[in-house]
């Protein structure tokens, strides 16, 4: 049974989920060649009577690295998340919430499990979770060419047994779901579809409608109706050149705030082996 992706109570038993409820969840990619950086933002709404302590739970692709979270509170009070060891981000969350403060802490409990600990939020109140990951897309099996994006929306177990001590609840089909993708290839793009959900596609540009000149190697993919989030999306790309070796460059200027100029570099190479063909059963 797949755990919702929602804001919990802490030490209630799990019995008050009802208090802080769904009321937007969206995301959006930005997808290079094999590489995505992705921002998932959900609002919650806290009818709590009282002032609770809730952590929040949410699935991220097996690939992905979180690079950056924040929560905001009400539209004002901005949470930003800092890397810390372990056991001293856990004691700095704890010194703040025994201090009255509204504090944050996000850990990764599985490969593909996060949970964000929200600590002294008050009845009647706004919360936004922003959480922005990087990842490579594998290859879809079928062909060489083809991409497969899969973004979760659930927890479920995996191999029979949980991953972590969540509460496995059951999933609400009625929460909706906003997705936007925008696709840059090397080459032109062939194909785009989805096995798990209906979407809408704009092929030569990254906008809904098409502006300015028609450029083959760029897409943009949106869900045509907010999807239900009782499955993983699932977008499978397919280009030209997927199958050969190729780099990508990314500069982070001093002018944007780095603390010099750098590039990283990323090489893609795609094995390919000449097997003999396996003789037909039976002979």
């Amino acid at each position: 049974m797949p755990v919702t992706v929602s804001i919990f109570p802490i030490g209630s038993g799990w019995t008050l989920r009802e208090e802080y409820p769904l009321v937007q969840s969206r995301c959006s990619y930005s997808v290079v060649d094999v590489y995505t950086i992705a921002e998932v933002v959900q609002d919650y709404y806290s009818d709590a009577p009282i002032n609770r302590d809730v952590e929040y739970v949410f699935p991220l692709p097996p690939s992905a690295a979180v690079c950056s979270f924040k929560a905001m509170i009400d539209d004002e009070k901005v949470i930003k998340g800092i890397v810390k060891e372990k056991l001293e981000a856990k004691k700095a969350y704890e010194q703040a919430v025994s201090q009255g403060k509204t504090a944050g802490l996000l850990q990764q409990e599985h490969a593909d499990v996060f949970r964000v600990s929200l600590g002294n939020i008050k009845p009647k109140t706004k919360i936004s979770v922003h959480i922005s990951f990087v990842s490579i897309i594998p290859h879809d099996g079928s062909s060489p060419q083809t991409l497969r994006i899969t973004m979760p929306t659930a927890i479920a177990p995996r191999y029979g047994s949980a991953p972590t001590n969540i509460p496995w609840l059951r999933n609400n089909a009625q929460n909706r779901f906003e997705l936007s993708v925008s696709v840059q290839m090397n080459k032109p793009i062939t194909s785009i579809s989805s096995p798990s959900h209906p979407i809408g596609l704009t092929l030569g540009c990254h906008q809904r409608e098409l502006t300015g000149d028609y450029e083959p190697s760029k897409a943009f993919v949106y869900l045509g109706d907010s999807a239900m989030l009782d499955k993983d999306i699932v977008i499978v790309i397919s280009a030209q050149g997927m199958d050969t070796p190729r780099c990508s460059v990314e500069r982070w200027l001093k002018s944007e705030g780095g603390e010099e100029t750098t590039d990283a570099y990323a090489l893609t190479l795609v094995p390919k082996f000449e097997l003999p063909a396996l003789p037909a059963q039976g002979e």
